[in-house]
C-alpha cells in the first residue's frame, strides 16, 4: 500500500511504518505492483461471481414458479436439490439449497416450562427424561440438537406444562434459507459424459466445448416438425 504525503510517495510496511519510495528496492516495488494487480482482478471477479450467482438463483426460482403454475408440478427433491438439463442434453445445471430447521424465541419459553416440570417430578422415569432433555438442549455446550428436541414430542407425558411446552416447540419451528450452491456440467464430446466445470482457481483448467452438433433428424409430431 502506498500513501502520498506532501507530494512525496511512501510505501506502508506490515507494521504500519512508512518508507520513502526512493528507499524501497525495485524488486519490492514490482512485487507489490504484481500482488495488488492480481488482487484487484480477483476481487473484481469475486463481485462479478456474487452478482452472477444472485442472477442465476433468481432465474431458477422464477422458472420453478412459472413451471409450478403452468404444469402443477412440484420440482426438486430432498433439501431442495434440483437438476435442470438443456433440451439437447449437453448442458446441465445443478442447484442445491441448503435450508435448515431451527427455532425462534419460543423455544426458550418451552425450555422454561420443561425445567419447571422436571424439578417437580419424582418418578423413577424422571432421571431418564432429564437425561434426554439435557442431551437435546446440550446445556454444557450451549447448543440445541434440533432432531433431539423434536423427538421430545414422542415422550408420553400428560402434565399440562409438558404438553404446553411441546405445543410451543411445534409453533416455534422455522426454516431458514441456508447457502445456495450451483454447479455447471457440460457433456464431453470425447467421452459423451457430463463433466463438472469448476469455478475454483485451485482446480480451474482448460475446459472443453459441448458435444459437436450433429445433423438433426426431423420427426413429425401432430403435423408440426421438430428436431431431435
Amino acid at each position: 500500500m502506498t500513501k502520498e504525503i506532501d507530494g512525496k510517495l511512501y510505501y506502508k510496511k506490515a507494521d504500519g511504518t512508512l518508507v520513502p519510495e526512493d528507499q524501497v528496492k525495485d524488486i519490492d516495488k514490482l512485487r507489490d505492483q504484481m500482488v495488488m494487480g492480481i488482487a484487484d482482478k480477483m476481487l473484481y471477479l469475486k463481485q462479478e461471481m456474487i452478482k452472477t450467482k444472485a442472477d442465476v438463483v433468481e432465474d431458477i426460482e422464477a422458472f420453478m414458479e412459472t413451471a409450478s403454475e403452468q404444469y402443477d408440478v412440484k420440482y426438486g427433491g430432498e433439501k431442495g436439490n434440483l437438476t435442470f438439463t438443456s433440451f439437447d442434453g449437453n448442458v446441465q445445471i445443478k442447484y442445491y439449497s441448503n435450508d435448515y430447521l431451527t427455532f425462534n424465541e419460543g423455544i426458550h419459553v418451552a425450555k422454561k416450562l420443561i425445567d419447571e416440570f422436571l424439578e417437580d417430578i419424582t418418578r423413577d422415569s424422571s432421571k431418564s427424561i432429564k437425561q434426554i432433555v439435557n442431551q437435546a438442549f446440550n446445556l454444557k455446550q450451549g447448543r440445541m440438537d434440533v432432531k433431539a428436541i423434536l423427538k421430545l414430542r414422542d415422550i408420553n407425558e400428560t402434565d399440562p406444562r409438558w404438553v404446553k411446552a411441546m405445543g410451543i416447540i411445534d409453533e416455534s419451528r422455522q426454516y431458514v434459507s441456508g447457502n445456495k450452491s450451483l454447479r455447471l456440467y457440460l457433456k464431453n464430446r470425447q467421452t459423451d459424459k457430463m463433466e463438472h466445470i469448476p469455478l475454483d482457481f485451485s482446480v480451474l483448467m482448460g475446459g472443453f466445448e459441448p458435444s459437436e452438433e450433429k445433423e438433426p433428424e426431423i420427426i413429425e409430431s401432430e403435423g408440426v416438425p421438430s428436431a431431435v
